[in-house]
């Protein structure tokens, strides 16, 4: 069962219960109101018959009632104990409740009686010592009325019933028309590959959120997917590089050795010439396997790094300066100030990791290199050349690289790692202004707050 249908049944369900109750209500309040009018027609001729110049015998016929008021119902006298002393047509059956009206004990009784021909409503009060006068109508009018807005009421309630069931399944179709957008939407994107064909609805309800967060999730994709595609295309012509520098060297090798096997005698290459040539290969192999390591870094997915932890800013910092001082021998100054953040401490550290390494990389010979924690930020500041302001903003992309790095070992992804460590952290990176020589790059985490 489809959903529109299950929605058009849910409302024709809906709307069925209300228009039966209103239709059970409306027929109650209908039977109520003309029993309460047929007692009070009933209370109207025994407050005629019982006033003191009126007697009861056989003579009390129409004029009873006065001159205008028409004979309608049955009269009849009990005495005390229950026995008829005056009939105006038949014998009205006498139950307990209207001897007890003759005898005294009650003041009147009303009820509904039943007798071989006609289903009869009878008032009963009391007249004193005397006893009690009963009177009565036949209830056909009533039975009829009752029967007639009950035909009504059922006619009403179908007809009700039907059109809300047409009403339920048009109101469906309109509602799921956002949806069915939706999903045509959705198997557009997966039968084509495009993300470039949002959904234009202009909604401020529920199904205009779910559009607008379709939406956002396709333009999540074709950015996921330009990302992809970029890094592809700039991973495979960085690792050209030094995979065509191998190759040339080993052929080069190769047909140096087969020469030198053919020739049996003088050696093509001389030994300072073959150890350049590994030399540079293990190079090459070198800069080969960080690039590798870096893409692999850049492709891991960041919760496969463990989950974000609250931890000093500090102390991470303080832990990658020590590694890389008894590493490369560097002089560090630092300034530490303890800063709470919720952190992947793994990812963290490789951030920093890549400031530190870009300082030594630039850093002239003998030269300190500052690593500061305050805020929520870590900043590392080199005594190199520094970083012209007018490619700060494209320094952390991946596998840019400076006019005068290109000729220093580096895959050009280091700040980038940073930039996306910052991004995955809802941080920033950024190179700040320095006073005097050198560059300094910031890694700036947000703090934790007294209430997480």
């Amino acid at each position: 069962m489809s959903f529109r249908t299950r929605l058009g049944l849910l409302v024709a369900a809906s709307v069925a219960v209300a228009v039966l109750a209103v239709s059970g209500v409306v027929l109650w309040i209908a039977r109520n109101e003309a029993r309460s009018a047929i007692d009070e027609q009933l209370a109207e001729r025994a407050h005629v018959l019982v006033t003191p110049e009126h007697g009861f015998t056989e003579r009390v016929r129409v004029r009873a009632f006065g001159k205008y008021v028409p004979y309608d119902v049955l009269v009849q006298v009990i005495g005390p104990r229950g026995t008829v002393r005056y009939i105006s047509d038949d014998v009205l059956p006498v139950s307990a409740e209207d001897v007890a009206v003759a005898s005294g004990k009650a003041k009147q009784h009303s009820a509904d009686v039943r007798t071989d021909r006609v289903r009869l409503r009878v008032l009963t009060v009391s007249l004193g010592p005397r006893g009690a006068l009963m009177v009565a109508r036949p209830l056909r009018e009533f039975d009829h009325y009752a029967h007639g807005v009950r035909q009504a009421l059922a006619i009403v309630a179908l007809a009700g019933v039907a059109a809300a069931g047409l009403l339920g399944f048009f109101v469906a179709g309109r509602a799921i028309r956002p949806v069915r957008r939706l999903t045509d939407a959705a198997r557009t994107v997966a039968k084509t590959q495009d993300f470039n064909h949002p959904i234009e609805l202009d909604r401020d309800d529920e199904l205009g959120e779910l559009a607008r967060s379709f939406n956002s999730m396709l333009e999540a994709l074709a950015m996921s997917r330009a990302q992809q595609h970029r890094l592809v295309t700039d991973a495979g012509h960085e690792l050209r590089t030094p995979l065509t520098s191998i190759r040339t060297n080993i052929e080069l090798l190769t047909r140096a050795e087969a020469a030198e096997d053919s020739e049996g005698a003088a050696a093509v290459l001389d030994a300072d010439e073959r150890r350049r040539m590994l030399d540079d290969v293990q190079f090459e192999l070198d800069q080969l396997t960080e690039l590798v390591a870096e893409l692999v870094e850049l492709a891991t997915d960041r919760r496969a790094q463990g989950e974000p932890v609250q931890a000093d800013l500090a102390e991470i910092a303080a832990s990658v300066v020590e590694r890389h001082r008894r590493r490369t021998g560097v002089d560090f100054e630092t300034d530490f100030e303890s800063c709470d953040v919720v952190a992947n401490i793994v990812l963290v550290e490789r951030a920093i990791s890549n400031l530190v390494d870009n300082a030594v990389k630039w850093s002239r010979p003998h030269e300190p290199i500052e690593v500061s924690v305050a805020g929520g930020a870590v900043r590392v500041r080199d005594r190199g050349p520094g970083i012209d302001p007018a490619i700060r903003e494209v320094v952390f992309e991946r596998f840019y690289r400076a006019p005068e790095a290109r000729s220093q070992p580096g895959s050009g992804l280091g700040l980038s790692i940073v930039d996306y460590v910052a991004r995955t952290h809802d941080g920033t990176a950024a190179v700040v202004d320095t006073d005097g020589p050198g560059a300094t790059v910031e890694l700036r985490l947000p703090l934790v707050t007294d209430s997480e």
